[in-house]
């Protein structure tokens, strides 16, 4: 349900810099998360920076975008063919060479 229903009505969390999060359900009610290495390794959950203030919003759809394809699917498959038969043709013409005797 975390995963599907947020917004204004929904699940919110906040993270906290030493790992702690903290889920506010729909209904008002809070729920703590410690992060699993506190109890092994208690040094690496200190925050080493503090976490800054981020002043204006994030522009939406800024993120990764997929490459563009410089050729078609069909295209490439026909070039790796073609690539492939001329490693092909120079292996097979060395072969054929007659012996030297």
């Amino acid at each position: 349900m975390k995963t599907f229903w947020t917004g204004k009505t929904g699940w919110h969390d906040r993270q906290l810099p030493d790992g702690t999060v903290i889920w506010t359900a729909p209904n008002g009610h809070t729920h703590t998360t410690q992060p699993g290495s506190a109890l092994l390794f208690p040094t690496l959950c200190t925050p080493t920076a503090p976490i800054p203030k981020i002043t204006k919003a994030p522009i939406p759809n800024s993120g990764l975008n997929m490459p563009k394809r410089s050729r078609s699917r069909a295209k490439d498959r026909a070039y790796r063919i073609e690539v492939e038969r001329r490693l092909n043709d120079a292996f097979v013409a060395e072969r054929n060479k007659p012996p030297p005797f």
